[in-house]
């Protein structure tokens, strides 16, 4: 039984507050209590309802993000260690995560409150850093990618990538995406990679504009560890002048040094997004896409 909503939501897109304001207005009457991130509360005059996602909102049984993509992505990060689900409204562009209609919001909540709903599960990755072969970055949770990537200066890297100890490759290229099933639709597809069903194992490690014509995108199983060695020409640039950068879902971002590791592998962690329709991810990837 659902009885806290807890509402991810950007402020500056359209409907958000008109949509957080039907869905207090649909709870109260059934003592559903809800939980609004502080700026989206302060805009509705209810600082009542004011709550940080990682602590206040974090702790609700469902939390429903108005927007695109990248607030599912944020509550998802948030949601999964805790085993919450999250239930995405699409007032994005592309919304491959997204499973309500704005329009359809009351007969969404009619069906949440009835507990008429499914759940789907996705693999998540967990990262963390390495310097000196220490561990100086942890925990670092992901719905779509792990990012290796310059940040400034039209420079290359230098990137020793080790699959469960074995080493792959040493390419030159702008980075480097590590991806999920569910993120192959993201900076994975930008970068060359194929679109992977949410359901296969595995992750996409996709080279960002790599100096070879052999560097090709390429899938291993999701059981396998993979580490990144971060290393730029000395004689090119001076260490210090390369800002690198490992980014998490295009939200978190950790500095990087020269000779720094980044590890990547299987989380834990699952997300679980709510349903209410049982479209396929096929049906879905030809609407999106324009394939029709």
């Amino acid at each position: 039984m659902i009885k806290s909503i807890g509402i991810v939501a950007t402020t500056g897109k359209p409907q958000v507050l008109e949509l957080s304001q039907r869905l207090i207005e649909l709870a109260q009457p059934h003592g559903i209590k809800v939980l609004l991130q502080e700026d989206c509360a302060i805009a509705l005059g209810r600082k009542d309802l004011a709550g940080t996602l990682e602590k206040e909102l974090a702790t609700c049984d469902v939390l429903i993000t108005l927007g695109g993509d990248g607030r599912v992505l944020q509550a998802a990060r948030v949601a999964a260690p805790l085993g919450k689900p999250v239930l995405s409204v699409d007032l994005g562009t592309l919304g491959f995560l997204a499973a309500v209609k704005p329009e359809d919001i009351d007969a969404a909540f009619e069906d949440l409150r009835q507990e008429k709903y499914f759940i789907v599960e996705r693999l998540m990755l967990q990262a963390e850093v390495l310097r000196q072969d220490k561990v100086i970055f942890s925990g670092l949770l992901g719905l779509n990618d792990a990012v290796v990537a310059k940040s400034a200066l039209a420079r290359i890297l230098r990137l020793s990538i080790t699959v469960h100890d074995d080493l792959v490759a040493q390419t030159r290229a702008d980075g480097l995406v590590i991806s999920t099933p569910t993120g192959s639709t993201a900076y994975a597809l930008s970068a060359g990679g194929p679109i992977v069903h949410p359901d296969v194992p595995l992750f996409l490690l996709c080279p960002i504009c790599a100096h070879s014509l052999t560097q090709r995108p390429f899938a291993v199983s999701s059981n396998e560890v993979i580490e990144v060695r971060t290393e730029w020409e000395g004689d090119e640039v001076a260490e210090g002048e390369l800002e690198v950068m490992l980014t998490i879902d295009g939200q978190v971002g950790v500095p990087l040094r020269m000779g720094d590791v980044v590890r990547v592998q299987k989380s834990p962690h699952r997300a679980r997004l709510m349903r209410f329709d049982e479209e396929s991810f096929y049906a879905r990837l030809r609407m999106k896409m324009g394939w029709q």
